[in-house]
């Protein structure tokens, strides 16, 4: 196989690899050298808005805690008890609420 360094193979090569032309690159550096700026970041009201419901999931449930306790209890007594379909319809409703979140 042989790459004569001509066409989309080229092309697609110096993309991947990063490999730069060496035709004009001393004039956008000229260029690049002489702005000077900030840069800026700008996040979008949605973004935001997913930021502040993940900051509410995260946050501590008393309720949770005080049934994770209750359960816990009940485990080490020996009294927790729990149909199999209890189960699959908490894990279904589990991946459906992440699929969304």
């Amino acid at each position: 196989m042989q790459i004569s360094g001509h066409g989309k193979v080229d092309h697609l090569a110096k993309l991947l690899l990063g490999v730069q032309d060496t035709e004009g690159t001393g004039n956008r550096q000229a260029a690049a050298r002489t702005q000077v700026g900030k840069d800026e970041v700008q996040i979008s009201a949605q973004a935001k808005e997913l930021q502040r419901i993940r900051e509410l999931a995260n946050q501590p449930d008393p309720e949770r805690a005080e049934q994770v306790e209750r359960i816990r209890r009940a485990l080490d007594s020996g009294t927790y008890d729990i149909s199999g379909r209890a189960v699959g319809d908490a894990i279904v409703k589990q991946v459906l609420t992440d699929a969304v979140l």
